[in-house]
């Protein structure tokens, strides 16, 4: 590869991560080339010649998250085989919040398109989220199929642990406004995370459990 080919795709890199943090904070009508092009450090025309749509540009910046969570998912995958539907249930949302702290942009994108709704999400749905919603699904099906949580309905399930795991870290700065603390510091997420496990999931075990039947 040569050094033109290294630096190319190194500035298409640049471009792409500084979009992603500005789609994920401004939204995709906030979001402007100028504003994209400041905080990757190059010139608009630069940005143009890499893409040639903001929607191209958007596509590539949802890619470049698409990749960043399969990094995720892979690190997951090298341990979950070995724990049990429930310690796999609350090992995912421990690295949800973990994620959410360290770097928002995924809860913030969600929020963004969800609420926008249309066929940005449908694609957004199609290329990255699908398979990170599914087998978050599977897990928590299997642990109410196998009666270690009750029996409520998988979906509702699934955006009562999500939505609890990134809203606060999503609206940090509200938070950071109106209590005065960082919700990002290393000793209040651990907190977070501690308080999080407790009351959510002593909520959902189930207690007495007994498989459910077909």
């Amino acid at each position: 590869m040569t050094q033109d080919t290294v630096s190319k795709h190194s500035g298409r890199s640049r471009i792409c991560l500084a979009a992603l943090e500005a789609f994920a904070q401004h939204g995709y009508d906030g979001a402007g080339v100028s504003l994209i092009a400041e905080r990757a450090g190059v010139s608009q025309p630069s940005i143009h010649y890499h893409f040639k749509s903001k929607r191209m540009l958007w596509e590539a910046a949802m890619l470049q998250l698409a990749e960043m969570i399969d990094v995720d998912r892979r690190a997951q995958a090298k341990f979950a085989e070995f724990l049990s539907p429930l310690d796999k249930l609350k090992a995912t949302c421990t690295i949800l919040i973990e994620n959410a702290a360290s770097n928002p942009v995924l809860g913030q994108i969600i929020l963004s398109e969800g609420q926008t709704g249309g066929e940005r999400l449908d694609w957004l749905l199609r290329h990255v989220l699908s398979d990170v919603y599914y087998e978050f699904l599977e897990i928590i099906e299997t642990c109410v199929q196998d009666g270690v949580i009750k029996p409520y309905k998988p979906s509702h399930v699934l955006m009562l642990l999500t939505g609890a795991a990134v809203t606060q870290f999503n609206v940090a700065p509200l938070v950071s406004s109106v209590f005065g603390d960082d919700p990002k510091s290393p000793d209040n997420v651990d907190a977070y995370k501690a308080m999080y496990l407790d009351v959510i999931f002593s909520g959902l075990i189930n207690t007495d459990p007994e498989p459910c039947q077909d």
